[in-house]
């Protein structure tokens, strides 16, 4: 039921108007839905390709028991992660609507905070998006590479040359077509029936899963590094595994360390690693986000499907990718990761011309099992696939959201009737989307905007997403602390009430940390120096400031706009959002 009241002029009053439609959605998402759609949203590419995020932080990677500082970031990260999903299952069974942390900041702390934080989070999915579409294609070139290693066959042999221009990467305009049309079938993903869209999510990521699982088991069981050794060179031009692992020796691998404490507590590694499993979290709880769909108990739903994915994204960041990078040579793997991300001086030519994916790395040990890596490395292309409709869908019912309140035109609220879900603001990302591939795969940015040359990168946007994500990771923290003051009417009967200001502020130590030591400090440091302006450039952050004055400037219009119409505001951000 639609609830509008007429204008003003209509009513013969100047007395300011409460406008409020219904969303138009519908509940069709179970419990299991919900927890593939989290998991869909944050694996992306790490089911084949965790190895290269050990040098993503471009800091040295220690081991300590046996773990890698990735892993133990992984792990602690994840303990801090758990508070988070209760804050989120808290919240949102007393506001169980579309929008997620954008409603629980709208309502509990300010109209303008909740804005800027759900706009800094959109532009930062949509640069992940840009960021895995490409690792699509990528992962599609490992695929065939590994058939070419299993029967052969000039075809697949040849396959780090499909969709790459004259330098050998996948940018330019054979890049950039390939990924249009990865884009479009991404955007015929997103355009199904709501309660088809879950099926299709869900049949795949668990897919997904049970590649993780092969991987695990079969990688560990039929491979050896003894016969990986000896056969790397025949895929590499005779470049040896060791002189791969010696290649990141003094920049990378500093070994093990007596110092544990000393080490997770330091200000100068430690946070950098942290901010990359920030990265690779950022999804979990995205399920929250599209509460207003879910069926049934929501707070169990939601805290169900946010733990389940988090225990999945812990597992495979920590133990997972460490025994099976280790099986096969620790130091070669992160050498070789570093490399791809071009931090490897001493190795400038990506060995076999792609990233360390483990199922490729299988292959080479044991190629008579070529099937199976196969299956693997399908599974390996298909999470960065299925991440971009996920955060679309939940990218629109943000939007969706926002134009409930006001804060963006309601042409982006638009429900489809057929879709049940809000078609105008899907089209809406798909195009931004496009926009900034474009700029993946072309020099056409001003040097001042690029991360590299006149166009962005994948490491930088990677730096451009955790700089673009302060407010989405801070704020459950400080809504969980300000909510039983500022909207007691709202929390009177969510559960954990009493324990969620310890809990926000168990919460908000984390995320503090990470940011002030690998974001601030840097920049910082930086200012001081003599090469300011290319660090600012090469990282993303003037990019990520030029998005935060935009949605300034976006929120100031449109409160003017909705005022000038009449528009009671602040009874506006009184109410949740309806269904």
């Amino acid at each position: 039921m639609s609830d509008v009241a007429p204008s003003a002029a209509q009513a013969g009053t100047s007395a300011k108007l409460f406008v409020r439609q219904s969303s138009g959605l519908v509940r069709n998402v179970s419990v299991t839905n919900a927890l593939f759609f989290n998991v869909a949203a944050f694996v992306g590419v790490g089911l084949t390709l965790y190895p290269i995020f050990y040098s993503l932080a471009y800091v040295p990677v220690w081991t300590f028991w046996g773990l890698s500082n990735y892993a133990w970031a992984a792990i602690i990260t994840g303990l801090f992660c758990v508070v988070l999903a209760l804050i989120f299952a808290s919240l949102t069974s007393v506001m169980p609507r579309s929008g997620g942390d954008y409603v629980f900041s709208s309502r509990i702390t300010h109209p303008f905070v909740g804005w800027l934080e759900s706009w800094t989070l959109v532009i930062a999915s949509v640069l992940i998006i840009a960021f895995e579409v490409p690792l699509v294609l990528r992962n599609l070139q490992i695929t065939a590479r590994i058939i070419g290693i299993g029967p052969g066959g000039h075809f697949f042999d040849n396959a780090n040359t499909w969709f790459t221009d004259s330098t050998g990467g996948i940018t330019g305009t054979p890049g950039f077509i390939a990924s249009l049309v990865v884009l479009l079938v991404i955007g015929v993903v997103v355009c199904l029936p709501t309660r088809t869209f879950h099926k299709v999510v869900t049949g795949l990521a668990g897919f997904g899963v049970a590649c993780f699982v092969g991987m695990f088991i079969f990688g560990l069981a039929a491979t050896s590094k003894s016969t990986f050794d000896a056969n790397l060179p025949k895929y590499t031009g005779g470049v040896t595994a060791d002189k791969i692992a010696a290649s990141g020796k003094a920049a990378f691998l500093p070994g093990a360390t007596d110092h544990f404490f000393s080490a997770i507590f330091s200000t100068t590694v430690f946070p950098f690693v942290l901010s990359i499993l920030l990265f690779q979290y950022i999804g979990f709880q995205y399920s929250a986000y599209i509460a207003g769909e879910v069926r049934g108990n929501v707070k169990r739903g939601v805290l169900i499907a946010l733990i389940g994915a988090l225990a999945i994204g812990v597992f495979a960041n920590s133990f997972y990718v460490d025994l099976i990078s280790k099986h096969l040579g620790f130091d070669m793997n992160v050498s070789w990761g570093a490399s791809y991300w071009g931090f490897n001086s001493n190795l400038s030519a990506l060995p076999m011309g792609q990233p360390n994916s483990m199922p490729l790395l299988a292959a080479v040990a044991n190629h008579g099992l070529w099937f199976i890596w196969m299956l693997i490395s399908i599974g390996g292309m298909l999470f960065p696939f299925l991440l971009c409709p996920v955060y679309i869908n939940f990218i629109s019912r943000m939007e969706l959201a926002w134009s409930l309140d006001r804060q963006v035109p309601e042409w982006f609220g638009g429900v489809n009737d057929r879709l049940k879900a809000p078609l105008n603001a899907i089209l809406a990302v798909l195009g931004l989307s496009a926009l900034f591939l474009f700029f993946q795969s072309y020099n056409a940015l001003p040097h001042i905007f690029a991360t590299t040359g006149n166009k962005l990168n994948l490491a930088g946007t990677a730096w451009f997403s955790i700089t673009m994500a302060i407010l989405t990771w801070t704020m459950p923290g400080i809504n969980a602390m300000l909510v039983r003051w500022r909207r007691p009417d709202l929390v009177r009967n969510a559960p954990f009430r009493r324990w969620l200001p310890w809990m926000g502020l168990v919460w908000l130590v984390f995320p503090v940390w990470v940011y002030v030591f690998a974001v601030f400090k840097p920049i910082i440091d930086a200012l001081k120096g003599s090469g300011k302006l290319h660090y600012l450039e090469t990282n993303g952050i003037l990019d990520a400031l030029i998005f935060y004055g935009l949605g300034i400037v976006i929120y100031f219009v449109m409160l003017w706009r909705t005022r000038s119409k009449g528009v009671d505001t602040k009874m506006l951000f009184t109410e949740i959002p309806p269904d």
